[in-house]
């Protein structure tokens, strides 16, 4: 009966253990990585039925253009926990960036949460912020 109760605890500890793994706080930088040298980053900003589309950097490579850098910056500052898909909300607007001709990721604010997608994977915003695209 004790060796039950103790395979019991340890199973449960296990568990637990493995649950709180999927809590994991990580950074952007641990989910994409902007390639060297980011020379352009193509933003899609969708409001209220509207896109807006922002180029950030120059189409040729320039040593001396850090445009790119704030954007990168950002994203790898970003604290993030893995979730599942939230429902969806009128109102939440979303800025999707390319990269090199490639969608990287999609941030979606919704107000008081924000949401980091990469390849159909949701992320959860710990310290979310307006990506500096201006």
């Amino acid at each position: 009966l004790i060796m039950k109760k103790f395979i019991g605890l340890v199973f449960a500890l296990i568990c637990m253990i493995g649950f709180g793994g999927c809590q994991k706080i990580v950074h952007g930088s641990e989910l994409y990585s902007f390639p060297e040298p980011t020379i352009q980053i193509t933003i899609s900003f969708h409001s209220q039925g509207q896109e807006t589309v922002f180029e950030i950097g120059s189409e040729n490579y320039d040593p001396n253009d850090l445009s790119v850098n704030p954007v990168i910056s950002w994203f790898y500052d970003l604290e993030l926990t893995a979730c599942d898909k939230p429902e969806d909300v009128e109102g939440a607007e979303s800025y999707t960036f390319h990269v090199s001709g490639k969608d990287a990721f999609t941030y979606e604010d919704r107000g008081s949460d924000a949401y980091i997608i990469i390849d159909s994977n949701y992320y959860k915003v710990s310290n979310p912020s307006t990506p500096p695209v201006n």
